[in-house]
C-alpha cells in the first residue's frame, strides 16, 4: 500500500520593505516546493515586507477582521485595484510559480500601497496547489495603553502567524504572544516591541496536510512552557517556529533552542527564517531548519556562522519527510509525557 508523503518545505528569504520582489521571491520558493512534492510551504516571520522604521510597518499592515479569517474581494479590491499593472502583477507571480523564473525587466513595478500580501500569497497557494504557513503585520490591534509620550498613543499592529490552504483561504492565525521589550540604560539599550506591536493571547493548533502544527513566531521560542502547552493540551506533532533572529542572538541560542524545543517535546520542529541585510538598520542570521522529534538536524539552509567558502543564497529551499511512525516510536521507547504527568515536586 502506498502511503502519502507528507513532506515540508521550508523556505529561507531575504525580505525587504519591496512586497513585490518579496511576494516574487515567495513564488520561487512555491516552485521548489512543487518541485520537491511538498504539500505545504513554510515562510519566515515577515514575509512579505520588513520596512525601515515603525511608520512603514504600519503604513503597510493588511486586514484580517472581514469574517472568519477569510479575506473577501471588498478587502482585496480595496490593497490590490483593479488595473492592468495588478492583473499583470498576480499574473506574474502565478507564472513564477510555474516557471521558477522571474523577468520583470519590462513589467513596471507596482507601488507597496497597491500590493496586498495576503492576495499574492492566496494567488501563489492556488497556483501551487499548496498550504502556506508565514507571518505578517495584520491591522487593528490596540494603542499601548501605558503609553506616556505626550497625545493620542500611537497605533500598533499584530505579528501575526496564518495558515494558508490551497484554495487560499485562511485556516488559522496566531498573534505573537511573547514580545520583546528589553531596557538596559548602562548600555543605552531600550528596545520596545509592544510600543508599536500587541501581544495576543491565545495559543493555536490545527490540523494541515503533513499533520496536527502548533503555531509559534521567533521570540516566543525561549518559552519552552508555550510549547509544551501545544504538544500536550493541543495535541501537536510538528511545531513551527517563524524567525528573524538577529545574528548575535542567532549565533548564541538558535540551534540550542530550537534543538531543545523538539527534544523536550519529541516533535518535529520547523524553523523558517530570513538571512542577511533587509535594510541598513537589519540583518537577520539565517539557518533555517528542520529538525526530527530526536533533536536531530534533517535541513539546514546555512547562515552566518556557515563553514567557509559555503555560498548563501536566498531565496531557498530546504525539504522534511515527516514520518509519523518515527515520531510514535520516539515517544513509546521514552515517555516523557507520561513521566512528566506522573511525577509531583516538592520544597
Amino acid at each position: 500500500m502506498n502511503i502519502a508523503i507528507k513532506r515540508a518545505a521550508v523556505a529561507q528569504l531575504r525580505s525587504t520593505g519591496n512586497k513585490h520582489e518579496n511576494l516574487l521571491n515567495i513564488a520561487k520558493c512555491a516552485n521548489i516546493a512543487k518541485e520537491h512534492s511538498a504539500s505545504m510551504l513554510f515562510l519566515p516571520e515577515c514575509c512579505g515586507f520588513i520596512g525601515s522604521t515603525t511608520q512603514e510597518t504600519q503604513n503597510n499592515a493588511e486586514n484580517l477582521d472581514c469574517g472568519p479569517h477569510a479575506i473577501t474581494d471588498q478587502d482585496i479590491n480595496s490593497r490590490t485595484p483593479h488595473s492592468s499593472a495588478a492583473s499583470d502583477w498576480l499574473k506574474t507571480l502565478e507564472s513564477v510559480v510555474d516557471s521558477g523564473a522571474s523577468d520583470i525587466s519590462n513589467q513596471d513595478m507596482l507601488e507597496n500601497s497597491q500590493v496586498s500580501i495576503i492576495r499574492g500569497l492566496q494567488a501563489i497557494a492556488v497556483k501551487s496547489n499548496l498550504w502556506i504557513s508565514g507571518t505578517f503585520h495584520e491591522q487593528g490591534a490596540p494603542p499601548n495603553a501605558t503609553c506616556t509620550d505626550e497625545g493620542p498613543p500611537p497605533p500598533r499592529v499584530y505579528n501575526t502567524h496564518i495558515i494558508m490552504d490551497s484554495h487560499g483561504q485562511i485556516v488559522s492565525k496566531y498573534r505573537k504572544i511573547h514580545l520583546f521589550d528589553v531596557s538596559i540604560p548602562s548600555q543605552g539599550i531600550n528596545l520596545r516591541e509592544s510600543a508599536s506591536t500587541a501581544a495576543g493571547s491565545k495559543l493555536v493548533v490545527c490540523d494541515s496536510p503533513i499533520g496536527k502544527i502548533g503555531l509559534s513566531t521567533c521570540y516566543d521560542l525561549r518559552f519552552a512552557e508555550m510549547y509544551r502547552a501545544l504538544v500536550e493540551k493541543g495535541g501537536a506533532d510538528i511545531l513551527l517556529v517563524p524567525s528573524a533572529f538577529t545574528v548575535p542572538t542567532g549565533k548564541a541560542h538558535w540551534h540550542t533552542l530550537l534543538r531543545a524545543r523538539a527534544i523536550e517535546n519529541q516533535s518535529y520542529l520547523l524553523a523558517s527564517a530570513q538571512y542577511g541585510e533587509h535594510n541598513n538598520k537589519r540583518r537577520s542570521y539565517g539557518h533555517s531548519l528542520a529538525i526530527d522529534p530526536w533533536g536531530e538536524v534533517v535541513a539546514d539552509s546555512g547562515g552566518y556562522d556557515s563553514t567557509v567558502g559555503s555560498v548563501i543564497t536566498t531565496p531557498n529551499v530546504i525539504v522534511c519527510d515527516i514520518d509519523d511512525e518515527m515520531l510514535k516510536s520516539t515517544r513509546e521507547r521514552m515517555p516523557i509525557q507520561m513521566h512528566r504527568q506522573n511525577c509531583s515536586y516538592s520544597w
